[in-house]
């Protein structure tokens, strides 16, 4: 038979913590914990974090647990096997990598079937959706991705959160380019679903506007609702990088301290909320001037769709601000928190 008591007492108890690669707060966080008996353990102890767990066989029905001083092994009656404590191990308690790449596929295909698939609705289909219904709609999405993703991968559903995640030591360098590809394989899976589902929408669009597609002006069939192109009446393709650069470095500062576990001031629960907040406000306010992509993998994934169905050289279109503007502004953003905030926030939680 199996026995498994409750906690008897604190002190029969040393936790072994395990850290694993941040969750979107990029601080590391205690994935699981295992448990060793004390000398002197009172009580047979069960505490299942993580995967750990105490399996006690007996040949006969016994008592699980015992209350005597002595050691299971001294307590074991004739004819009965010894109590044995089975402790997983921190790599049997980590997701594999292929897990967390494909739940980094998962998590960043859900960002771009509700954020880009609202702006197809409302370009193509009618939808008339307003910049903060597009805006709530891109928050939610990222909300919902981070909620379902990061108890395995950690959720950057991001490369540019990926690269500042490294920069500033909190995930290994070795697993980034694989993160970085499920992101971007998630991406243009979901963009390629949308096409498939909008493309006969998008052919009525373009015949309305006259646009014949893989000419120039042709980019402003896809913009936003595939890759992004920015508002020529307000940046050029520099412009457009730098003002990636900067809202994407606003957005990762954000999220350091919405899961910065010293300062403790947004609960765990909400996290993945106040990231989708801070993503639909930085929507509201930059989505006329760039698109507003903080991702390159948002980005890159659904221009290669469009890449591969008949926009030809426009679907490059001014790509590189939404790559390199995005990296270079969280990794900012990342060492700005670092440096000005985290400091503060180690003395409060000491």
């Amino acid at each position: 038979s199996f026995g498994v008591s409750l906690l008897a007492s604190p002190a029969a108890l040393r936790p072994l913590p395990y850290y694993y690669p941040s969750t979107v707060s990029m601080t590391p966080l205690r994935f699981a914990s295992s448990v060793a008996f004390a000398p002197a353990a009172r009580r047979c102890v069960g505490l299942g974090l993580g995967g750990a767990a105490i399996a006690w066989h007996a040949s006969q029905r016994t008592p699980a647990c015992t209350r005597s001083r002595g050691t299971p092994k001294e307590e074991a009656a004739p004819g009965r096997r010894e109590a044995k404590l089975l402790v997983a191990s921190p790599a049997e308690a980590t997701p594999s990598l292929a897990a967390r790449c494909i739940a980094e596929a998962l998590g960043t295909g859900i960002i771009v079937a509700g954020g880009c698939g609202a702006v197809c609705t409302s370009k193509y289909a009618g939808g008339n959706s307003t910049l903060f219904g597009v805006a709530a709609a891109w928050g939610m999405s990222v909300a919902l991705a981070v909620y379902v993703t990061r108890a395995v991968s950690g959720a950057h559903l991001n490369p540019a959160v990926t690269c500042a995640l490294v920069a500033i030591g909190k995930a290994p360098a070795e697993e980034a380019p694989l993160y970085i590809g499920a992101q971007c394989a998630g991406a243009f899976v979901a963009a390629g679903v949308n096409y498939a589902i909008f493309s006969a929408a998008i052919v009525a669009h373009e015949a309305a506007a006259g646009i014949v597609r893989g000419s120039a002006a042709s980019a402003a069939s896809y913009a936003g609702a595939f890759g992004m192109v920015p508002n020529a009446a307000v940046v050029g393709a520099a412009g457009a990088l730098l003002a990636e650069a900067y809202m994407t470095s606003i957005l990762t500062f954000i999220i350091l301290g919405a899961g910065d576990a010293d300062a403790a001031s947004v609960p765990a629960g909400a996290q993945p909320a106040v990231i989708g907040a801070a993503v639909a406000a930085l929507i509201c306010t930059f989505g006329p001037v760039t698109g507003c992509g903080m991702n390159p993998a948002r980005d890159l994934g659904p221009r290669l769709v469009t890449l591969l169905t008949g926009w030809g050289g426009a679907a490059t279109t001014a790509w590189y601000a939404y790559t390199v503007g995005p990296v270079i502004g969280a990794v900012a953003g990342a060492f700005a928190y670092q440096e000005l905030v985290a400091p503060h926030t180690k003395r409060k939680g000491a």
